[in-house]
């Protein structure tokens, strides 16, 4: 796993290194202080104790500067041409860095919009500020947001392998489930169908605490993200079940809907028949606009199109969005376009991106909603399907029948 983590790391640093060149910088700076920035693991694969920055040369010559007690963290990654230390204070050896390596345009991690992007906080900026003066900062700073969404979105090869594996094992565990489920089992059982499963795969929840159960909502009870309840499925329900895996630090995102039989029946009922298949529709035609090039706004509005002539109410939320290390990975999301603009949804698609695709049919008073979701790799030609596609609602029948 070790391994493993030092690959993904040297292969998105140099990564880095080409972006900056691309966007004509030549230093991105992470300064972080008991982990706090979430690119730290993507880029350096270390959670450091105390006060650290971290230098990203676009010349590849990449550096860090820590305390005593970090630099063997720092050191053991192998990604640095060298680690420089600091005791009592970071303020001089901070200077004597910053004027060794002459930075034209510094790229700090400070976004509006994205989370992810978002990382420099503002303790450590006033920090910045102050060692490094506000003029000569603000001379050289830049944010680097579209740097890092790209970096974050674009899939390695050792990237796109944990996640095939993560989605792999996601299908599995849904398979093994599905033989195990009853009607009567509360939601509650059957989310512990899933942690059982996970724990025979040395895997866990990508969402939250590893040993927590996916999203298990009986409609009739109510769609939201919460945790499973003790409701009783009972025959005619709707149960949708929303799962994220994690493997190695990389996610699925992956959702299926099941039908609960009643005496007599061996399918479902045509209203409930008609969502599934209107939901399954807005997928492929979603799928199909998945191309590089295209804005995420312009992948929405295909799949809205199909659920609103279907006759069913607007999505309620967006059509897709990107998974990788978190389930909800940020960059480019397939939404739809709003005002104030929302920067997120005007982003481009582009090759090496995997996206969650969930255009759903969501109706109140009991009426019938599905979710089905799929998880797809942007390739140079058309869409990749990484998941193993539902196209058929799952009928739990009852027992005797």
């Amino acid at each position: 796993m070790i391994s493993a983590t030092k690959t993904i790391t040297a292969e998105k640093l140099e990564q880095a290194s080409k972006l900056l060149n691309e966007k004509g910088l030549d230093t991105w700076l992470l300064l972080t202080r008991e982990g706090s920035d979430p690119a730290l693991p993507l880029l350096v694969g270390i959670r450091s104790v105390h006060k650290a920055a971290i230098f990203i040369r676009s010349n590849g010559e990449h550096l860090a500067l820590s305390s005593v007690s970090d630099k063997g963290s720092y050191e053991s990654t192998k990604l640095f041409k060298r680690v420089e230390v600091y005791e009592a204070s970071m303020e001089e050896a901070f200077l004597k860095m910053i004027d060794e390596i002459k930075p034209v345009r510094l790229a700090l991690n400070i976004s509006e919009s994205d989370h992810l992007c978002d990382g420099l906080t503002q303790g450590l900026y006033l920090w910045l500020e102050d060692v490094m003066g506000k003029d000569r900062l603000a001379s050289l700073e830049v944010s680097s947001e579209e740097l890092l969404k790209k970096l974050r979105s674009v899939k390695t090869e050792s990237e796109l392998n944990h996640v095939q594996k993560a989605i792999n094992y996601t299908t599995d565990i849904f398979e093994e489930v599905f033989q195990k489920m009853q009607c009567g089992m509360t939601e509650l059982e059957i989310g512990q169908l899933f942690v059982d499963e996970m724990k025979v795969r040395g895997v866990g929840n990508g969402l939250g605490h590893p040993s927590d159960p996916p999203l298990v909502c009986i409609v009739r009870k109510g769609l939201a993200h919460r945790k499973p309840a003790n409701h009783k499925t009972e025959p005619g329900d709707i149960v949708i079940i929303d799962f994220s895996l994690r493997y190695m630090n990389y996610v699925s995102d992956i959702a299926r809907t099941c039908y609960f039989l009643k005496p007599g029946e061996d399918k479902a009922p045509e209203d409930i028949q008609k969502a599934f298949d209107t939901a399954v529709k807005a997928i492929t035609v979603s799928i199909e606009e998945l191309l590089p090039g295209k804005a995420g706004f312009e992948v929405d509005a295909a799949g809205r199109k199909v659920i609103e002539e279907g006759g069913y109410p607007t999505i309620r939320h967006s059509v897709g969005h990107q998974i990788g290390r978190a389930t909800h990975d940020g960059g480019t999301i397939l939404g739809p376009k709003r005002v104030p603009p929302r920067p997120e949804v005007e982003g481009i698609i582009e090759v090496g991106e995997i996206y969650a695709i969930e255009p759903t049919v969501i109706q109140d008073n009991n009426l019938p909603c599905i979710l089905v979701e799929e998880n797809v790799l942007v390739t140079e030609h058309e869409p990749l399907i990484l998941s193993k596609r539902q196209t058929q609602l799952v009928l739990i029948p009852l027992a005797g029948n």
